[in-house]
């Protein structure tokens, strides 16, 4: 034990035994352990920031009673001391490679979604098809969907399915989104080609436990709960994350409606009536940390489900009312991290069965004002066969990350990621084989990938000049039985492998230390996933025929800052991209991922924050991009805008913190404006496009539903703290104006809603 000249415990303070370097930090109680070896005497210290080192000689002998150092007050301490540093997240804007921090922790409180904070940030689009719970496909300078890799913690997010992903996982859960743009780190090593988005969550040594609870319009419920447990030792941890996520989704939307009798169309607002969503997460774990064979390990296991009614497909063209979708699964995971003295090591390994079922077995259809109409001669309303589709996914995923730092200028790092992917199934009413009448989904579907980086990071001239150089490969191979564009199985037994290399530059030249620019450069490869290859099992399909999309990036930025007072920057890219893979609409129900021979284009993004006064914050930032298709063969799409992408995108936003509130009470005010430029949802002659320069204004030459029109959308909201930091409610008005939202494939999106939110934390 170690006390003060009073005899009070000292917490915090650092007991050492040099010559076997041990260390501990004691408890609050003033406790420690050392485990030692058996030597006839041992040289024990300790030591506090304002007291007097003070240093014992032990005997092997004596340690069967309690060890108890008494430190006595430094007289020439100094009254006060100032520690400077950066947190990881500014840490994460400051590297090479080009990296989007959203710190979650200052908005958790807000009843806001991760999605609609990526949105806020330069150069990011999260499109979805419909409401909570729909699909979530992220959009970054230019790239889109799978190009764009996610991440939990460092390690790719393939394992968990739809049960956790950046249009569910709560705010509350996490530390900071990590969003790199272009060249990743070599400790990611994934084949994007986009960028990634690493959701880090949060990293604690004590205990603690939050609580926060969301209602809103459109009988939405959201709810979350994580909590830490520690030992007084801190070698061992136990903790908790859950959340759930509810709503009917029953919201407005402008549709075209057929009369039943005469056939006759028209336009007319109704109310979604079978969009309901509801999914439940929870994951447990437990581990030791600090003990001299590892820095952490780690156990988990994480449980999902989602039940999800579908009202419409790929578009709004045709209403369903009756079929269902469901996922689940349950995933075991291990971690395993240790810092030797230059040697790092990072292993993670997980193994988990997804199950998928789609029930679509109405005998009729349903119009969009939810009125059945029987049709005896179909199974199903979404096809004429119907669906009771059950189908599993074999995951095996093994990442391991291993770093050697040859001094202090230099260090090496070795990324692996592996992954196995099996698929079985079934669906009485599905497709089968011609020859021989055999389920398709029974037959075998393998996919293995494997992602390979190494990199080396130096660092020149007193930390001015950082460099990251990495180098890159790909593999994989599929094998399973060939179906059409429509989902027709054809029997034909098709394997594919490819494998490649790619190398990566990322430069950093500081001129001083708030003020840099940074270049870097890939030639990277994008494989294939297998939900693009193998499709869903509900609305997405298969494409066996997929290649590899391969491009060249370059990313070109400029920062700086001034500290308490502004940030500022500026970031330009370029991108020429072959066989890029593109999700598209079929038969205006169902996707598919389809390769798009050759895109090329170049973008610009700005991002300001300024502290106006010592409680008034604004930032702003703005997005524009050129992407164009080439060499098509075709005159009236050749240099034609990407279908479905927007070219233009802004924010604004203000937020006010006012601290004289009556007793402890803090109020945080706060405003948010987004806008984006109308775009198209498929390709159109360059001829046709607005004359305004680069398209920013004016109308384009045509009229047709083709058009994703322009949108501007205004959201105000507060949080107030009544007594301190660890109560909170927010409030949040979202589309004050009740602007039509469109999105992905055109599909409409909720209108004004409400959103109250209460957190508390236990610390």
């Amino acid at each position: 034990m170690v006390k003060d000249q009073r005899g009070e415990p000292l917490a915090g303070a650092s007991v050492s035994i040099s010559k076997l370097d041990l260390h501990e930090i004691t408890n609050e109680k003033g406790e420690f352990t050392l485990s030692v070896p058996r030597r006839s005497s041992y040289a024990v210290s300790a030591r506090h920031i304002g007291f007097v080192e003070v240093s014992r000689t032990v005997a092997f002998g004596d340690l069967s009673q309690p060890l108890v150092l008494t430190l006595k007050d430094d007289p020439k301490q100094l009254s006060e001391v100032q520690v400077t540093g950066r947190t990881e997240t500014q840490e994460a804007r400051l590297q090479p490679i080009k990296a989007e921090v959203i710190n979650t922790r200052a908005v958790q409180e807000q009843p806001s979604t991760l999605v609609e904070l990526m949105n806020r940030s330069a150069g990011i689009r999260i499109r979805q098809t419909g409401g909570l719970g729909s699909n979530a496909g992220l959009m970054m300078n230019g790239f889109q969907d799978r190009a764009i890799k996610n991440f939990k913690d460092g390690i790719p997010m393939d394992y968990l399915g739809a049960g956790y992903n950046i249009g569910l996982v709560p705010v509350n859960m996490l530390e900071r989104v990590e969003v790199y743009k272009g060249v990743l780190p070599t400790n990611l090593g994934a084949d994007a080609l986009g960028g990634a988005v690493n959701l880090v969550t949060k990293k604690s040594l004590y205990r603690y436990a939050e609580a926060s609870y969301e209602i809103a319009s459109f009988n939405t419920h959201r709810a979350s709960l994580n909590g830490l447990y520690t030992d007084t030792t801190r070698h061992f941890f136990i903790g908790g994350d859950a959340f759930v996520n509810r709503s009917d989704n029953n919201y407005k939307v402008d549709v075209t409606v057929t009369d039943h009798e005469t056939a006759a169309r028209r336009d007319a607002t109704v109310r979604l009536f079978h969009n309901q969503f509801t999914n439940y997460y929870a994951e447990a774990y437990g581990g030791l940390t600090g003990k001299r064979w590892a820095d952490e390990l780690r156990v988990g296991v994480t449980w999902f489900r989602i039940n999800r009614q579908n009202q419409y497909g790929s578009s709004m063209s045709q209403p369903f009312g009756a079929a269902l979708s469901r996922q689940y699964s349950v995933i075991p995971t291990l971690r395993y991290r240790k810092a030797f003295n230059r040697l790092s090591l990072d292993q993670f390994l997980t193994v988990s069965n997804i199950h998928t079922q789609q029930v679509d077995t109405a005998r009729g259809t349903y119009d969009w004002f939810g009125k059945f109409i029987p049709s005896p001669s179909r199974q199903g309303e979404i096809t004429a066969t119907g669906s009771l589709s059950d189908i599993t996914f074999f995951y095996f995923t093994s990442r391991t990350h291993v770093g050697y730092r040859f001094n202090d200028v230099h260090k090496a790092e070795i990324n692996v990621v592996s992954t196995n992917i099996g698929r079985d199934g079934n669906d009485p009413r599905g497709l089968k084989l011609p020859q021989t009448g055999q389920d398709i989904l029974s037959l075998p579907a393998k996919y293995y990938k494997l992602v390979g980086a190494a990199g080396l990071q130096s660092v020149f001239w007193d930390e001015k000049l950082t460099n990251h150089l990495i180098a890159k490969y790909y593999y994989y191979n599929t094998s399973t039985i060939n179906v059409d564009v429509y989902g027709s199985a054809l029997g034909e037994h098709r394997y594919t492998s490819d494998g490649s290399f790619g190398i990566a530059e990322a430069l950093k030249l500081a001129v001083t230390p708030s003020t840099f620019f940074r270049v870097s450069a890939e030639v990277a490869t994008r494989l294939p996933e297998q939900d693009e290859m193998f499709g869903d099992g509900n609305f997405h399909r298969s494409n066996f025929l997929l290649k590899p999309e391969k491009s060249v990036n370059i990313n070109a930025g400029f920062r700086t800052e001034k500290r308490n007072a502004y940030n500022l920057e500026i970031n330009a890219f370029y991108r020429i991209t072959r066989d890029l893979i593109l999700k598209m609409p079929i038969d205006f129900l169902f996707t598919q991922n389809q390769n798009v021979s050759n895109v090329k284009g170049l973008g610009l993004e700005t991002d300001l924050n300024v502290n106006l006064t010592r409680w008034l914050r604004a930032n702003g930032n703005f997005t524009y991009q050129d992407f164009r298709v080439f060499d098509t063969g075709n005159r009236l799409t050749e240099d034609a805008r990407l279908r479905n992408t927007p070219y233009f995108f802004a924010n604004l936003g203000l937020n006010a913190n006012i601290t004289r509130m009556p007793g402890k009470g803090r109020l945080q005010l706060y405003y948010y404006f987004t806008f984006v430029r109308e775009y198209y949802l498929d390709y159109i002659p360059k001829s046709l496009e607005p004359d305004g320069f680069l398209g920013l204004w004016g109308k384009a030459k045509f009229e047709a539903p083709n058009i994703i029109p322009s949108q501007a959308l205004h959201s105000l909201g507060f949080t107030y703290h009544p007594v301190n930091d660890r109560f909170s409610v927010g409030f949040q008005a979202k589309n004050i104006f009740n602007t039509n939202v469109y999105d992905n494939f055109r599909i409409q999106n909720a209108g004004r809603s409400l959103h109250l939110k209460v957190n508390y934390t236990l610390k």
